[in-house]
């Protein structure tokens, strides 16, 4: 259920919203901001309200200063620039449908402000210290919530509770707690969504699907030789759909990967692999999984438009969407293969931290995300993106990422980790800016100052695990 606070703010924005004839929406270019573009596009559409929307990876100084429309409406992003938005956009209204927390250096201003911006952040709704909205919600099941507020002739968007839910799968979040359980049982009951249990590997032939399933992590990825040993000890064809399998054969897929995995170096939990499957009944690609990763794919190759064309039921965008998607794929396993092969040259541990610089674009986070939650657990993966040649005045970017077990107190070592907090100090002390969640953050920094960087984010982590504060 959603606190009293949040219903009103939402039900605020949705008025604002409902008084315009045109809208400029932004968003950001992952799986979540791509599915909250869309909702909030699809429900503006049905409204007859026109709107043109973009797909950005910041909102800085110049982009905001620019902007002349009357309505402008932010998604997955904003939350960090209030202050330039209250400077340059005093006269508009602006709705930021956000989940991220704020800078250090900032705060964000109260939820319940009668002025522009209205901000729908969890953040901004607590009470006594405490969370009012119970769970992590993403910017999709935001948006999910604003769209339910716009309604026009009897269309009451419930339809578009399935992007809510590829969103949150996008982001990793929990989806059987809070408001997220909230959009799933509407949506299983409005028969939008029907969710069994199953591996959770997606759709198609299960050779390729091992070869390449990086998340969950199967320790012979991008390794064909081991994948079709694997196949021909079990007794189980390769070339067929794992929507086919009869039951004894998923079964015994499923008892013989999780086998292959306690055997393996690398931590992944039984229900990473075997779990709740989510089948999206109106979408033009049913699987959950394989939704969400065809837009996140679309969105980090530059391609946001077909992932947006693709959540809004475009069908002729799938082809595309799916090539994008496997392009990216044997990207990260190259690249995850060459990490495994580096040796000295890979991966460095740190006191409190490991590290590794890459060169591949696009799949900084991804990668950083995999390594962290199911290869090297113990402490938090920093990954730098630097371009060699470059002058000073190039950004080098990072990404940060670390299993939620680091999250909390550990025994003997005090509280939890936030790369959140650590990537902002880290990166604001060398000149640039960084920020996100506490699992998962990113920052840019000045090229040149990584080494300075590498020491500060060593030294907060270390001062965060030993806080009790």
């Amino acid at each position: 259920m959603m606190s009293s606070s949040l219903q009103s703010t939402v039900e605020k924005a949705a008025a604002i919203i409902a008084k315009h004839d045109y809208a400029r929406v932004f968003s950001h270019y992952d799986a979540d901001g791509i599915t909250s573009v869309a909702i909030i596009s699809t429900a503006l559409l049905r409204m007859g309200i026109q709107f043109h929307s973009s797909i950005v990876s910041k909102l800085d100084r110049s982009l905001i200063q620019d902007l002349d429309e009357d309505l402008i409406i932010i998604c997955d992003m904003g939350t960090a620039q209030t202050d330039l938005i209250s400077e340059y956009l005093t006269d508009k209204d602006v709705i930021i449908i956000d989940h991220h927390a704020a800078p250090l250096t900032s705060t964000i201003p109260s939820s319940t402000a009668s002025s522009s911006p209205v901000i729908i952040n969890p953040h901004c709704f607590t009470r006594g210290g405490n969370n009012e909205i119970d769970g992590e919600v993403c910017a999709a099941g935001l948006s999910y919530l604003v769209a339910r507020c716009l309604v026009s002739e009897g269309e009451r968007n419930i339809d578009l509770a399935g992007l809510a839910i590829a969103g949150t799968l996008g982001d990793k979040l929990e989806i059987d707690r809070g408001l997220n359980k909230t959009i799933l049982d509407e949506a299983i009951n409005e028969g939008v969504i029907t969710i069994k249990k199953g591996l959770k590997l997606g759709d198609g032939k299960i050779r390729e699907l091992l070869l390449f399933s990086t998340d969950p992590y199967i320790p012979f990825v991008g390794k064909q030789e081991w994948v079709d040993a694997f196949l021909n000890k079990e007794g189980i064809d390769g070339d067929k759909l794992l929507g086919d399998l009869e039951d004894e054969e998923e079964s015994r897929l499923t008892t013989a990967l999780l086998s292959q995995i306690r055997e393996s170096d690398v931590e992944v939990p039984e229900d990473a692999l075997v779990g709740t499957t989510y089948k999206m009944n109106l979408e033009v690609v049913r699987s959950g999984l394989d939704f969400m990763r065809m837009i996140d794919a679309c969105g980090r190759f530059g391609k946001a438009g077909i992932g947006i064309g693709l959540c809004m039921r475009e069908a002729s965008m799938i082809e595309d969407a799916k090539s994008l998607y496997m392009q990216f794929q044997n990207k990260l396993v190259a690249e995850l293969n060459r990490i495994e092969g580096a040796g000295d040259d890979g991966i460095q541990e740190l006191s409190h931290i490991f590290y590794f610089y890459v060169q591949a674009t696009g799949i900084t986070g991804v990668l950083a995300g995999i390594l962290a939650e199911y290869v090297h657990t113990k402490k938090p993966l920093i990954v730098l993106n630097k371009k060699d040649g470059e002058d000073e005045r190039t950004a080098t970017k990072i990404s940060a990422r670390c299993n939620k077990k680091l999250l909390a107190p550990s025994e003997g070592e005090g509280a939890g980790v936030d790369l959140a907090k650590a990537l902002d100090k880290a990166a604001t002390a060398v000149g640039g800016f960084g920020g996100g969640h506490p699992v998962a953050a990113g920052a840019s920094i000045p090229n040149g100052s990584e080494e300075k960087f590498i020491a500060n984010i060593d030294s907060i982590i270390g001062e965060q695990r030993r806080s009790l504060s």
